[in-house]
């Protein structure tokens, strides 16, 4: 129970401060509506991931991750700015998909997250023992896809 109230406020907390960035200038009515918004976002939340039985899943690769995420985020943003480049004067652009696994120790749901969080990578199926499909621009691993990846598959 405890549990569920920590992840309920965790969620609640989350909500309120992402609503309350959007809003110009802030005043009671606004906040209670943004308070009671949140609250049911929150409930939501907890509703849906305990539905898909969703866990954060392993930590030990996610500081080194988080480390090459800024790079890898600029790397790729300007591998894709290159090949928009290179389709505007009509040249020809294709992405692939591969099959990955993920390294021990690297939690499914925030992995993947994070890798879609930059324009070079993004899941398409994720299987069971962190296999998973994905699509990539084309070019060579990045390093954030070397922190949390095994390899390329296929």
């Amino acid at each position: 129970m405890a549990t569920a109230a920590a992840e309920l406020i965790a969620w609640w907390t989350g909500a309120l401060v992402l609503q309350v960035l959007f809003v110009d200038t802030l005043s009671w009515p606004e906040l209670a509506v943004a308070a009671a918004g949140a609250l049911l976002a929150a409930v939501a939340a907890r509703a849906v991931r305990a539905a898909a039985e969703a866990r954060a899943g392993g930590l030990a690769r996610l500081l080194p991750a988080l480390l090459h995420w800024p790079g890898t985020l600029l790397a790729d943003t300007w591998r894709l700015a290159v090949l928009v480049a290179r389709v505007l004067r009509g040249g020809r652009v294709t992405g692939r998909f591969h099959t990955m696994t993920l390294r021990s120790g690297a939690g499914a749901a925030w992995a993947c997250g994070l890798l879609a969080s930059t324009p070079g990578l993004y899941t398409v199926h994720l299987g069971p023992g962190g296999r998973m499909l994905v699509h990539t621009l084309p070019g060579g691993a990045g390093a954030l896809e070397r922190a949390l990846v095994s390899g390329r598959d296929r």
